[in-house]
C-alpha cells in the first residue's frame, strides 16, 4: 500500500481496510448465498465506496480450475444484503479510529445473483497454485454505490484464501 493511490497521507482521506482472519473457501457459480469476502454500500449511506485494491492469499490448493473473479450488486434498490458472518473493518491508518459505512463480511446473503465486473486471476490446474497470490490495484476503477455489494467469487471451484479490500468512502457520486 505504498502507491500514491493509496497513501493516507495526514489521515484526511477515508481508507479503509478489511480482511478475513484465516482461509475462508469461495462461492461459486455467482450465487446469491456468498462465502469468502463482500464488501457492502448499505443503502442511504451518502457514502461512495471507491474500490483502491482486492487482494486475496490462497491457503488451499483447488480440486479444480479455480478462476477468482469480483463480482457485484448493481441493483440499489433491491433488499439489503444480510451479513451472516461480519468482519472487523479498520482504517487504513492503523490504529485511527474512526468508523466505515462500508460493511464487510466472510458470508452473506445477496438480494440477487451478481454479474462479474473484474477478472482477478486463480490457479489453472487442478491442485496446483500456479498464482498463490491475487494483488489487484483497482485505483478507483470500480466504485460501489449505496445498496449495491461486490464479492470475491470463484466461477466454477471454490478456493480457500484469506482475502482483503482496501477502499475509499467519498461523499455519494449521483
Amino acid at each position: 500500500m505504498s502507491s500514491v493511490s493509496t497513501y493516507v497521507g495526514d489521515g484526511a482521506r477515508n481508507i479503509f481496510v478489511a480482511a478475513t482472519q484465516s482461509g475462508i473457501a469461495t462461492s461459486t457459480a455467482l450465487s446469491t448465498t456468498q462465502t469468502g469476502f463482500t464488501l457492502s454500500n448499505p443503502f442511504g449511506s451518502g457514502k461512495t465506496l471507491v474500490l483502491l485494491r482486492v487482494m486475496g492469499a490462497l491457503t488451499t490448493a483447488p480440486a479444480g480450475i479455480a478462476t477468482v473473479v469480483l463480482a457485484a450488486n448493481v441493483n440499489p434498490v433491491a433488499t439489503a444484503v444480510t451479513q451472516t458472518t461480519p468482519l472487523t473493518v479498520r482504517k487504513a491508518n492503523l490504529g485511527v479510529s474512526g468508523t466505515a459505512v462500508g460493511l464487510a463480511a466472510s458470508a452473506v446473503t445477496l438480494p440477487a445473483a451478481p454479474v462479474v465486473v473484474a477478472g482477478l486471476g486463480g490457479p489453472v490446474a487442478t491442485g496446483s497454485v500456479s498464482q498463490p497470490q491475487i494483488n489487484v490495484d483497482l485505483n478507483g476503477s470500480l466504485c460501489i454505490a449505496p445498496g449495491c455489494a461486490v464479492s470475491i467469487n470463484s466461477l466454477t471451484t471454490a478456493i480457500s484464501g484469506i482475502w482483503s479490500m482496501v477502499w475509499e468512502e467519498i461523499d455519494e457520486i449521483a
